[in-house]
């Protein structure tokens, strides 16, 4: 039994932050849904299929069996599967899918906020330069609470924060602009906490974060993990040069400090390896020009220096390939400018006790800014794994992130009471006035394009195949279809099912087709995960199974695992069979990387299931020291 209880304890501020946030949502209220916006009929149609695998009993989904016309696809080797999760939590409760995927994006919201203004308020409270021996007051409690909400503000409201909900609505990425703040939360934490009681439960917490932050998106593998390391190594430093130096500590213990934050770093990949892992192995099977070709080219997303600061807003695309003259807006947003100007100006006035922090902010901005400008070309051409990220302007994700701790920590400065002597004295008022004009400013971007009907449609394979009839250029292939196509033997069957007044039935799609030999498909069904049917043969023949071939599948021939080839020219499954009735069953299974992923991770978890009862442990035994030593030196006994 843990011998420290601790009481929650409503936060007025924070309370006020999230109530403040669902005004940026009240678009969702609507009982229609904008699947005009770039990737919002993929946002449904992907938990529409996720939700097809995990009702078939896929508990960690990998196919998507609607795509290419029917053949489907592993959209989900490739797609991190938070949001998905998190929708899937909603679809469970009986609401419809594109009610779920509100949902999802209602808690993604409600996650940056929380996680923006629980690390600001971190930073303001308990960074170095405060000293272990500085007793915080209510009034900086006050303050830090008042700084949390600005950052939050800020964040929420972010222009490219609502851009990729209402102009993009990428529902992963959003997912990962909400939990963003908490992966640097939590390793702040872990460092800033060094070794004292409970660092195994801080490392526990950072590892779980750092994981939970790969599974939003893919990519956090290769954009935010190098943020993070670069913040890591500047926080160690921080602890040296503040703690370190001035209590006398040696580089062992810098060492060690190192060493946990390279151990939480390392757990959370492993982590993560049940996603990671297939991805590395099994992505290089997918035709990977699909996805770097056309409109997809890194170098027709490049933003121009003014567009930042271009009020510009639009429905459109990043489609200028030369100039800036793209359909969406690219702004940082007015109020976000503007607090980084003033956190510039206080830097360069002195202001501030300790500059390390804001420093590192404002240098990280201006960093992130340059790469995504044309003159950052020569490192996006030296780095060919850059040219997965597709849209440099994706990396606006990271620059909100930083600008909005940056603007909070300014607004702390004109708030703190040590600076009440100043000329630039803020109250209580004064940030109440700042968090209204966040809101004003960002307003008129509280909206999409347009709303639409939510018809049943909508929210099965008939969407995937209608995108695909309109965009026959978004089809994924595998690396073993010789010949692209942009129609296929499903195709008619998901026509003809919108001539019926019935729901869609994937049951319907003739799954099986006889290539060799004589017989007739009898039966055939499509269940997420699960395909197959039954055929009588007159003689030996050969039978297609209409699904991409990809590692996994596992066939079963009248309950007997068969072997399959691949059938050309498009890259599908074919099986010798015999005469007679043949029940033929295909599922979608482990592979040695799946298996390894899984086993990796789960082992880790267990792992770090330990670390958190020890951690724990650990900190309630220190805090019952501690109480004793104060009992002891009250009544004055011995």
């Amino acid at each position: 039994m843990f011998t420290r209880i601790r009481r929650w304890r409503s936060d007025p501020y924070l309370l006020l932050l999230l109530a403040l946030t669902l005004f940026a949502l009240t678009p969702l209220l609507s009982p229609d849904y904008f699947y005009g916006a770039h990737d919002g009929r993929h946002s449904v149609f992907f938990a529409a299929m996720f939700d097809e695998a995990i009702r078939d009993g896929a508990l960690w989904p990998v196919w998507a069996m609607h795509h290419n016309q029917g053949y489907g696809y592993p959209t989900f080797l490739l797609q991190a599967p938070l949001a998905f999760y998190v929708a899937e939590g909603f679809a469970m409760l009986g609401v419809g899918i594109t009610a779920a995927v509100k949902g999802a994006w209602t808690v993604a919201f409600l996650l940056s906020a929380w996680g923006m203004y629980g690390l600001v308020r971190r930073w303001v409270l308990t960074w170095p330069h405060r000293g272990a021996s500085l007793v915080v007051t209510v009034e900086d409690e006050r303050c830090a609470s008042q700084a949390g909400l600005i950052a939050g503000l800020l964040y929420v409201y972010a222009p490219y924060h609502l851009l990729d909900i209402y102009v993009r609505a990428a529902l992963a990425e959003t997912m990962l602009i909400g939990w963003l703040p908490w992966v640097f939360w939590a390793f702040d934490r872990l460092i800033g906490g060094a070794l004292r009681p409970g660092w195994q439960a801080r490392l526990a917490v950072a590892a779980l974060a750092y994981a939970l932050l790969i599974f939003t998106h893919a990519f956090a593998i290769i954009a935010v993990t190098p943020l993070l390391m670069v913040f890591i190594f500047f926080r160690l430093w921080v602890q040296w040069r503040y703690e370190g130096v001035l209590r006398g500590k040696q580089w062992a213990a810098v060492a060690r400090q190192t060493g946990v934050a390279a151990t939480a770093g390392a757990a959370g990949l492993l982590l993560a390896a049940i996603f990671v892992l297939p991805l590395l192995v099994e992505g290089p099977l997918l035709s990977q020009e699909d996805w770097v070709r056309d409109t997809y080219v890194y170098s027709r997303h490049f933003v121009h220096w003014g567009q930042f600061l271009s009020p510009f807003w639009g429905f459109g695309y990043s489609d200028d390939p030369v100039g800036a003259n793209d359909g969406m807006g690219v702004q940082l947003g007015v109020m976000l400018a503007t607090l980084a100007v003033a956190a510039l100006y206080l830097l360069l006035v002195r202001m501030w006790r300790t500059r390390s922090l804001p420093v590192f902010l404002l240098s990280a901005t201006v960093a992130l800014l340059y790469l995504m400008t044309p003159d950052a070309d020569w490192l996006w051409r030296s780095i060919a794994l850059l040219e997965v990220l597709q849209f440099p302007w994706r990396l606006l994700t990271l620059v909100i992130f930083v600008l909005s701790a940056l603007g909070g920590l300014a607004m702390h400065l004109l708030l703190d009471s040590a600076q009440r002597q100043s000329p630039f004295r803020f109250d209580e008022a004064g940030s109440l006035v700042i968090a209204v004009a966040v809101l004003l400013a960002s307003a008129p971007y509280i909206r999409p394009a347009s709303l639409e009907t939510v018809e049943p449609w909508r929210e099965d394979g008939r969407a995937v195949f209608q995108f695909e009839r309109q965009h026959p250029d978004m089809l994924g292939y595998t690396t073993l279809v010789q010949e692209r196509f942009t129609e296929s033997p499903l195709t008619a069957q998901y026509a003809a099912s919108f001539e019926q007044d019935a729901p869609f039935d994937p049951d319907q799609l003739a799954r099986l087709d006889i290539l060799a030999g004589e017989g007739v498909v009898i039966d055939n069904y499509s269940r997420g995960h699960h395909f197959g049917g039954v055929v009588r043969m007159q003689s030996p023949g050969v039978v297609q199974i209409r699904l991409f071939a990809f590692p996994g599948w596992q066939v079963r021939l009248n309950g007997e695992l068969v072997d399959y080839r691949v059938s050309s020219p498009h890259g599908v499954m074919e099986i010798d069979v015999p005469a007679g009735d043949l029940r033929i069953d295909v599922a979608m299974g482990a592979t040695p990387a799946r298996t390894a992923g899984a086993v990796i991770s789960g082992l880790t978890l267990l792992a770090i299931f330990g670390l958190l009862y020890v951690g724990v442990r650990s900190a309630d035994k220190a805090g019952d020291l501690a109480s004793n030593k104060q009992i002891v030196q009250s009544t004055g006994t011995q």
